[in-house]
């Protein structure tokens, strides 16, 4: 059995060590989170810069998120303002990037990583999420993060936080749905793969485009939801499979359903209502903080079973370390 598919089975258990984490980090610091952060990562790092840059501007705070480099090099093209606090993301705590961010700015800086590593050593504070993974894909260790660091968020500034042993009962709950997405997967061979998520499930789709590609080696894409309209569709035809993540769908997702159809492409919807879509998984209607979550292991196991159905190894993709170093 691969490593990979190990570890996505992990993500109940990951959610309730973020949660141990989350509560380490809150006995061992007297600290808040500020109102204006900057958030920055590497490649799934990245992405989840963005879900939480997005979940800090919903609620009432103002986070912007860029790619390491960017920072490093090109951050007057950016709308920074006057950030508090630079978050830097990096599961292992040594990408090269990732360091050399985490002194790109002169303000408190905090590290969000699963080891104790040269990241957290430098940071002035490190919540260390141990979800460690052997494969070189990141999988439950991207939703433990979020969890943690949304917990944190919620305390700093005074709101009631989750309880981490119902959301961990979500993800078992969606971890049943792999028979169905593995059967998905040997009914239709599909050519290529769009995502599409809107808001909090934008970064979702580009965490899912990721996974696609590093496991697959798979020609995806990912836009927001209704932007594809907008010339994007263009490339979807009949060994397409365009996968609608929505939390909250509506008479506009089920036109969008009907148009790819029209093109030849097949639909897969994960959300509380189906759209009329070729396949569907039925999930709660979840406050929006916590969609991510719940829809992270679905395109994880799409990704997973894609690569196995190619005779590829998901815990080894060619060319990718699990570590980026320069």
């Amino acid at each position: 059995m691969h490593k990979t598919i190990k570890e996505i089975r992990r993500i109940p258990k990951g959610i309730l060590e973020a949660q141990k984490a989350f509560e380490r980090f809150a006995n061992l610091y007297e600290f808040k989170i500020p109102g204006e952060v900057l958030f920055t990562g590497c490649g799934s790092s990245y992405f989840l810069s963005q879900l939480l840059a997005m979940i800090t501007t919903h609620l009432g705070g103002r986070g912007i998120a860029l790619p390491c480099s960017e920072l490093l090099y090109s951050r007057e093209y950016y709308p920074l303002g006057t950030p508090q606090l630079l978050v830097s993301i990096s599961r292992s705590g040594e990408t090269t990037e990732a360091i050399m961010a985490i002194e790109a700015l002169n303000i408190p800086k905090l590290a969000l990583t699963a080891y104790e590593s040269t990241l957290s050593r430098m940071a002035d504070y490190a919540l260390i999420v141990p979800t460690h993974e052997e494969s070189i894909v990141m999988t439950h260790s991207f939703p433990a993060f979020y969890f943690a660091y949304l917990q944190l968020l919620l305390k700093s500034w005074g709101r009631e936080t989750y309880n981490a042993l119902e959301i961990s009962q979500l993800t078992e709950e969606v971890l049943k749905a792999e028979p169905y997405i593995r059967n998905l997967v040997d009914s239709f061979d599909f050519r290529n793969v769009i995502f599409l998520g809107s808001g909090i499930l934008y970064p979702v789709a580009l965490e899912a485009m990721l996974k696609m590609k590093e496991m697959a080696l798979f020609w995806s894409e990912a836009y927001h939801t209704f932007e594809v309209r907008h010339g994007f569709k263009s490339i979807a035809d009949d060994g397409t499979l365009v996968v609608l993540l929505t939390n909250r769908p509506f008479d506009w997702h089920e036109k969008l359903t009907k148009e790819f159809q029209n093109q030849g492409a097949k639909v897969f919807t994960v959300a509380p209502e189906n759209t009329g879509a070729d396949y569907f998984l039925k999930t709660q209607e979840l406050e929006g903080a916590i969609a991510p979550i719940v829809y992270l292991p679905v395109i994880q196991l799409l990704a997973y079973y894609k690569a196995v159905q190619m005779g590829l190894n998901p815990d080894n993709p060619r060319f990718l370390s699990k570590v980026v170093k320069w």
